[in-house]
This record gives C-alpha cells, sequence and structure tokens, in this order.
C-alpha cells in the first residue's frame, strides 16, 4: 500500500519499504543477506547498508547522462532519425506516435537491450477493471457464482488490455532517463562493474520518492524507519 500524501517515511508499511529496497538491490546488482537491513533504524542506516555491500569500481561519472546516450542512440538506430534531434525534453509521443506505437517500442527495447516497459492503459480503464473486481468481491457474499465469473472477467480483460495498451506513462524522454537509470543502474553504465559512489543516495531517494510517493525532503539520514 502506497504512502499518503505528506506522510513520513515511519509510517510506510513495512512490506511496501521491503519490496523498494529489493528493486534498489536488484537496480544495483547487489546480493544481500536476508537479515542485511534488521539493524537500520534510519534512511541513513539504509543508505550506508548498500554503501557497505557495494564491491564494484568506483567511477565518478555521470549515469544519467550516460543512460540519455543510450536512449538517444537507440531512439535513433531503431526509429531511423537523427539523433542530434533528441534532447531530454523530447516528447515521447512524438518519438513514438500512436499508430504503430507497440511495434516502435518493441524496436526501441531490442536495440536498448534493457526490458524497459512505458506503456500503460487510459486511467477510465484502469478504474473500471479496479471497480469491476472490488465489485465482484462484495457479490461473494451474495452469490459466490456471480462474483467468481465477475472476478475471471475482470482477469481476462486486464489481460487483454494490459496486452492492447497505447498510452505512454511517461511525457519526456529525460523522465524516461530517469527511470532508466533508477531502475536499471548497473545496465546503463558505460564501463560494466562500475559504479559512481556519490549517486547511491540520490538512486535510493529517488527510488523511495517513485515507489513509496514521498517527499525529498522526509528522505533525510535521520528519517525514522518502521522497524524492518
Amino acid at each position: 500500500m502506497k504512502a499518503v500524501e505528506d506522510s513520513k517515511l515511519q509510517d510506510i508499511e513495512l512490506q511496501d519499504v521491503e519490496d523498494t529496497l529489493g528493486y534498489i538491490a536488484k537496480a544495483l546488482e547487489l546480493n544481500l543477506a536476508y537479515d542485511a537491513f534488521s539493524e537500520t533504524k534510519t534512511f541513513g542506516d539504509i543508505c550506508q547498508v548498500f554503501q557497505d555491500n557495494i564491491a564494484y569500481q568506483n567511477e565518478e561519472s555521470c549515469t544519467s547522462q550516460q543512460a540519455f546516450y543510450k536512449i538517444r542512440s537507440a531512439i535513433a538506430v531503431s526509429q531511423k532519425i537523427d539523433g542530434r534531434s533528441i534532447t531530454p525534453r523530447t516528447r515521447l509521443d512524438e518519438v513514438f506516435p500512436r499508430i504503430g506505437r507497440r511495434k516502435k517500442i518493441k524496436a526501441f527495447q531490442k536495440e536498448l537491450g534493457i526490458p524497459v516497459n512505458f506503456l500503460t492503459m487510459k486511467t477510465w480503464l484502469i478504474l473500471l477493471i479496479i471497480g469491476g473486481f472490488i465489485t465482484s468481491l462484495v457479490a461473494f457474499f451474495f452469490n459466490w457464482k456471480f462474483a467468481l465469473t465477475g472476478i475471471l472477467t475482470c482477469l481476462i480483460f486486464n489481460w487483454i488490455a494490459m496486452k492492447l495498451r497505447q498510452e505512454i506513462e511517461y511525457i519526456s524522454i529525460g523522465e524516461l532517463t530517469m527511470k532508466i537509470t533508477r531502475d536499471h543502474y548497473m545496465q546503463v553504465r558505460r564501463t560494466p562493474n562500475t559504479i559512481n559512489r556519490n549517486e547511491i543516495v540520490k538512486i535510493i531517494q529517488c527510488t523511495f520518492m517513485s515507489d513509496l510517493d514521498l517527499k525529498l525532503s522526509e528522505l533525510h539520514k535521520d528519517a525514522l524507519l518502521g522497524k524492518i
């Protein structure tokens, strides 16, 4: 469950924090012990655990810049356009127009070599599926056959909608760059098995902000955590 607006880090549910830590470890390609965070009490403690477990060579180069260059190159090759025309402000819906969008994005993903997906469903369709699922659960109290049929229908409808989704989740190349840098940090580094230690805290902060809906002001080193 996501944190509500203006909530504090210590208010976030344990499972949500653990999931986010798992995403960060995956992005940094770290195999942490199951109890690596058992003694952490603050956000600073979490950052220190990651710092202490990084054995990669330190190389102080900008990872987001490297990610942008990779994205720009992949777009230029897969979409056959001049890479010099692509900037962080370039709109994704201009690069991937609606007609043939899924095919174009699939070609981009193949060229990039990173399994990034930024297509989503229309908001009203998401709400419709959620509403149908909730209604079906309530129906269990009255008619289990009707409820089961409703749930199966929602699942099938959701599967089809996911296959046919056309909406782009992010507006610009810059936003996509930040997502890929955050989720696939090690894969976008120009030099394999290197890391910029100066970026680690920022990566952790960005992931917490994105996944847990927290503000940067709440993610300081002394911010208290719920027990992990």
